[in-house]
């Protein structure tokens, strides 16, 4: 059996008997009321915090921007002279950088 101490300060609660371990008054209860089930009805549930959630999509993100090329400042200022003498106003270019920035979204 795995222990785990605690997730986020919250320390993992502490079962009243053993599992394997079921007294006939028990049995008896929940088989008045209709509880038990059989194993193939008994499902298996994780549920993930919205908090945790978020925190694994920063560390995903993070690890896609560590991934990356570094900046490359010639590019970078070529891509800007030309924006400023207006060569990217052309239709064709235009077209040429919305298509690379769907792939990119894709």
């Amino acid at each position: 059996m795995v222990v785990i101490n605690s997730i986020g300060g919250i320390p993992e609660p502490v079962p009243e008997k053993p599992s394997r371990i079921k007294s006939e008054k028990d049995t008896d209860v929940r088989e008045a009321k209709g509880v038990i089930r059989s194993p193939a009805q008994q499902e298996d549930q994780v549920i993930i915090s919205s908090e945790a959630q978020a925190a694994a999509e920063i560390a995903r993100l993070v690890r896609l921007i560590r991934s990356q090329e570094e900046i490359r400042t010639d590019k970078v200022e070529q891509a800007r002279q030309r924006l400023e003498s207006g060569e990217y106003k052309k239709p064709e270019i235009v077209e040429k950088v919305a298509e690379k920035i769907m792939r990119l979204i894709k």
